[in-house]
């Protein structure tokens, strides 16, 4: 049995927990199982906490001092309470990410890394919280990037489309093609090709407005559309492109209009399917987790290399207003 020190312990380690944005809004009895497997760790002035390409095996929740980062041997930026350290890495399924010093005597709380993905694995509520705060922080990103970094993002090749409605079967085919569908289990990737709405527009259709409801995803099998913003920036997406996806997973109205430049045929993906799919199918989510999480990184990086870095920024994530985003 606890003694009345632990229990008081696990308390403040929920309370502490509320403040992270992932696990903001997260049931008590959930909170309090991850509570239950929270180490505390000391680091001391000029120790590390992680090393880049290195294994790395740890999510490191700090509750003291201030740690620097560098990648390759640009300064990233410094994480101080209540951020945290190794999530983006665990998650993308990577070594270090980062050379993390402490440029303080730091305090931190450690959740072993096999015990996080399990604790996604075991509770719903923990994976679908990652899942939109992940898609919170690419939105972010993305939305900062120029038109050509944006077009190339959507770049892709033509799929082979016949003249005619695609059947049950050419539906699975084109989805297995994707990335992200790519090990999902073949039953309920069917269930989400019925639930699906091939669409064919000719040019110059509107197929939404921005400040719409994101309810969801645009995937293009062919043809290209354009993505115009309010402030008028515009860039163009290609096939093989899903298009809408984040905002709609992360609960955000569109940022952009989108709109038919050529003939298009595109399947229109009810978000709530696709999450549906990967509440069911973990090793689904846990590879489309990896691919949002190793996209951020890389992102983060090449911002970074251009002296934009957004690691601690504040960002408005997770309902709980504008706080500095962790690594």
């Amino acid at each position: 049995m606890r003694n009345g020190r632990d229990l008081v312990d696990l308390t403040e380690r929920m309370i502490y927990l509320r403040s992270i944005p992932v696990a903001a809004e997260l049931p008590a009895p959930v909170l309090k199982v991850i509570a239950s497997y929270l180490v505390e760790r000391s680091f001391p002035k000029g120790g590390h906490l992680m090393r880049q390409d290195e294994p790395f095996g740890a999510l490191q929740f700090l509750i003291d001092g201030k740690v620097s980062l560098v990648r390759n041997d640009v300064a990233i930026g410094q994480l101080a309470p209540p951020q945290s350290l190794g999530f983006l890495a665990i998650l993308a399924s990577s070594d270090g990410t980062y050379d993390a010093k402490a440029e303080t005597d730091v305090k931190s709380l450690e959740l072993d890394g096999d015990a996080l993905i399990e604790l996604m694995e075991d509770h719903g509520e923990l994976l679908l919280a990652t899942l939109r705060y992940l898609c919170d922080r690419l939105l972010y990103e993305i939305k900062e990037l120029p038109n050509e970094a944006l077009t190339q993002r959507f770049a892709g090749d033509d799929y082979p489309v016949p003249n005619r409605p695609l059947d049950l079967v050419e539906r699975v085919v084109y989805l297995r093609s994707l990335r992200a569908f790519a090990r999902a289990n073949l039953n309920q990737l069917a269930q989400m090709a019925r639930e699906i709405e091939e669409r064919r527009a000719p040019a110059g259709e509107l197929l939404w407005s921005a400040g719409d409801p994101s309810s969801h995803s645009c995937i293009l099998l062919a043809g290209s559309v354009e993505c115009r913003t309010p402030d008028g920036r515009s860039w163009v997406a290609g096939p093989r492109s899903v298009v809408g996806g984040l905002e709609a997973i992360a609960g955000h109205p569109r940022w952009f209009s989108l709109h038919a430049k050529t003939p298009i045929v595109a399947f229109f993906d009810p978000i709530d399917a696709f999450v549906g799919l990967l509440e069911d199918d973990f090793a689904m989510a846990r590879d489309f987790i990896s691919m949002l999480a190793g996209e951020l990184v890389a992102m983060l990086e090449r911002k970074a290399a251009q002296g934009k870095s957004t690691v601690g920024v504040m960002r408005d994530v997770s309902n709980l207003g504008r706080v500095p985003v962790g690594a």
